[in-house]
């Protein structure tokens, strides 16, 4: 039996958090990924389908933000690795977006996108998200907190986090 790793929270930055918070529902939807790869196609579409109603209701859109509000806060080499893996997933979210019964999505191809988004968050909470916070000035942190809130008030994946409603109708504790 291989010992579980045990990563403790990262402090975050108020500015951050909301970010932070968004990967929750990533990681949920990429563990499912990457699990149903290995499963029946009725595993496979359940897991896909879990991931376009998270990638619609908040992933999407949560991309987009990023590259609007940190871009100004990171470093070049940031920049390539933080808009390469945008630009990976997004083609693998539309080169799989076939959510119908006679075609079902491959094993490869789930697992590929749910590792990709699985890394690429894990990405931006242990790296990006660190060298963000110790290089900003407590002006533009300030800034970027406006900006969030905003985000978060407004967000319709929100949903998803406070129980009202989650992806496919799903309880936010599946």
């Amino acid at each position: 039996m291989t010992a579980q790793r045990h990563h403790p929270p990262l402090k975050r930055h108020e500015s951050l958090q909301p970010f932070s918070r968004d990967h929750f529902i990533g990681l949920k939807a990429a563990n499912r990924l990457v699990d149903a790869a290995a499963g029946d196609s009725v595993a496979r579409a359940a897991a896909v389908s879990y991931f376009y109603d998270c990638w619609n209701a908040e992933i999407a859109e949560h991309f987009t933000q990023e590259e609007q509000l940190l871009i100004g806060l990171m470093l070049p080499p940031e920049i390539v690795q933080l808009r390469h893996e945008h630009h990976e997933i997004r083609t693998l979210a539309k080169a799989g977006g076939l959510k119908s019964a006679s075609r079902p999505p491959s094993g490869p191809w789930c697992k590929e996108l749910g590792q990709k988004l699985h890394d690429h968050i894990r990405w931006e909470e242990r790296v990006l998200f660190g060298a963000i916070q110790n290089r900003a000035t407590a002006g533009q942190l300030a800034a970027l907190a406006e900006s969030t809130a905003v985000i978060e008030k407004r967000r319709p994946g929100l949903r998803i986090r406070r129980g009202k409603q989650s992806p496919g109708g799903r309880s936010p504790n599946v």
